[in-house]
């Protein structure tokens, strides 16, 4: 490979190593925080634009590949289609996967939120095909704050979505913690339910990789339960594996950061690594909380069926808004300035 060469094969993996660098450093810096996700989305963007570029720059040497160039125009048709019907298709996904979790889990309003979203979608779409602004002023006014503020949040909701996906990967080894905190999430009476046992399952899995440190099973009592969930969750993992020297129980919580802030004060090493394990869907408002607690912690999660993943993550979703809505709102009104001024 000449010089001139080289200088144009770096020029065109640029993008990728710009992103892949901007991605390290929140990754070390600053990961448990949306700012994971945008990374990542950057990391992508920049690899795709790479790729792109090096197509570019080899294209004459790709159309003499026959069968490779004619897989490639399948690929990118394919890639035009699912973005052309992607409305369609998300709208469909979501309406099948919201009536299988009413079916399954029971009518509810929380569980309506993946149908929700749905018909939010549609009359989206309805509202940027129908309403014309010029003719419809007030009406036209209402489409344009509605269309900002549903981009926004459907922008920051992806993001969102990155963010827990980026901050549930780990490289290495997991024995390096000095407590597991496993996050309650409600019992039948005194049973300890499926969902929570796939948590408690993993706790005791992290607690064998960390044969020193200290499980604490967290969660108070609640309406319909006979127990408090710590005690019923440490029965059960009594029962299942656990180290009975190294596992405790805090019965006082009752939400998320009632958990970490009551399970903190019996922590072994306060200022120690953390692991924090709930459902994969939970596992970053978990630790956006232990980051404003100053709690050192990485998240781990246990699986859950994905008609119900996709409903929690938008609950979740909803109580990070509800966490942050002194900025969501100054930021919404910062985006409808313009549009108001321009109307």
């Amino acid at each position: 490979m000449d010089q001139m060469e080289l200088i144009i094969w770096i020029a065109t993996m640029m993008p990728f190593y710009l992103a892949s660098i901007f991605f390290i450093v929140i990754l070390v810096l600053n990961r448990r925080s949306l700012w994971s996700g945008f990374g990542a989305l950057c990391w992508l963007f920049g690899s795709g634009l790479s790729l792109l570029l090096v197509m570019f720059r080899y294209s004459q040497w790709i159309m003499e590949q026959k069968i490779l160039y004619a897989l490639m125009q399948l690929a990118a048709l394919a890639i035009l289609l699912i973005l052309a019907m992607f409305p369609l298709l998300l709208f469909t996904f979501l309406i099948i996967e919201g009536i299988q979790l009413i079916r399954k889990e029971g009518f509810s309003f929380t569980n309506c939120l993946t149908l929700g979203l749905a018909f939010g979608i549609v009359l989206n779409v309805f509202i940027l095909c129908y309403i014309n602004p010029t003719s419809h002023p007030i009406l036209g006014l209402f489409a344009s704050l509605m269309t900002t503020a549903t981009s926004f949040l459907s922008f920051q909701l992806a993001i969102f979505l990155l963010s827990a996906i980026v901050n549930l990967i780990h490289f290495g080894k997991r024995k390096h913690f000095d407590q597991i905190v496993v996050l309650g999430s409600g019992l039948f009476g005194d049973q300890v339910p499926p969902l929570l046992q796939g948590r408690i399952r993993k706790g005791i899995k992290m607690q064998k990789c960390n044969p020193n440190a200290f499980m604490i099973l967290s969660g108070g009592q609640g309406p319909g339960e006979t127990v408090p969930e710590g005690r019923a969750m440490k029965k059960w993992a009594l029962q299942n594996g656990a180290d009975p020297d190294r596992t405790i129980c805090e019965d006082q919580s009752r939400n998320t950061e009632e958990n970490l802030e009551f399970s903190r004060k019996i922590f072994p090493k306060p200022n120690g690594k953390t692991c924090i394990v709930s459902t994969y869907y939970h596992v970053f408002r978990a630790l956006l909380l232990s980051k404003k607690m100053n709690i050192n912690a990485l998240g781990y999660g246990s699986r859950t069926k994905l008609y119900f993943t996709i409903n929690a993550f938008l609950r979740e979703y909803i109580a990070y808004l509800n966490m942050t809505k002194k900025r969501q709102l100054l930021v919404l009104a910062l985006i409808w300035l313009p549009t108001l001024f321009i109307i």
